[in-house]
């Protein structure tokens, strides 16, 4: 986001420069002469203001997708925790301490790497560990409930990592 803004910046001041140091020139040209500057200019900040708004709210979409899927993550592992209620004394503190676990996981080494479009292992340690506990309550009324949460844990992270990739294309980039 802040290379767009960073180009959009740029794109400004060059427009803002072509503006004064062209126009006077533009200005004393007669019409007779053949194609003048202006007539490539004006398709060409055309073009490149469609391009930064593409640009722009293309980033926009992926963010706002980004968002909600972060949050249904949230929402998905504090439903985990509430399942874990219901499960023997042993496999819900596992399963509450691996969720503590999975959300600092994350916050501290998954989200700095998204920074840079990719995703961290480290909480698929958790998730793993999860699915250990889910195995040892097999058979009992909170199995679907913890599977079914678990699997809306993990699409919701799915969706996140997939939306911090660039969405932009490099070409346009």
């Amino acid at each position: 986001m802040a290379l767009v803004i960073v180009v959009a910046v740029l794109a400004l001041l060059a427009g803002l420069a072509a503006n004064r140091f062209l126009r006077p020139r533009l200005l004393n040209e007669d019409d007779d002469t053949g194609m003048a500057v202006k007539d490539l200019v004006g398709p060409l900040l055309t073009l490149t203001v469609l391009l930064l708004a593409f640009v722009l709210v293309t980033a926009n979409g992926s963010y706002g997708k980004a968002e909600v899927a972060s949050r249904g993550e949230a929402r998905a592992v504090d439903q985990l925790v509430e399942s874990a209620e219901y499960a023997p004394a042993a496999q819900r503190a596992r399963v509450q301490a691996d969720a503590v676990c999975y959300a600092r996981a994350v916050r501290v080494q998954e989200w700095p790497a998204m920074a840079d479009g990719h995703g961290s292992p480290a909480p698929s340690v958790w998730s793993t560990d999860f699915r250990r506990v889910f195995r040892e309550v097999e058979g009992k009324p909170v199995f679907g409930m913890l599977i079914a949460a678990d699997n809306k844990r993990s699409e919701e992270r799915e969706e996140r990592l997939t939306q911090a990739t660039a969405s932009t294309p490099s070409a346009i980039l």
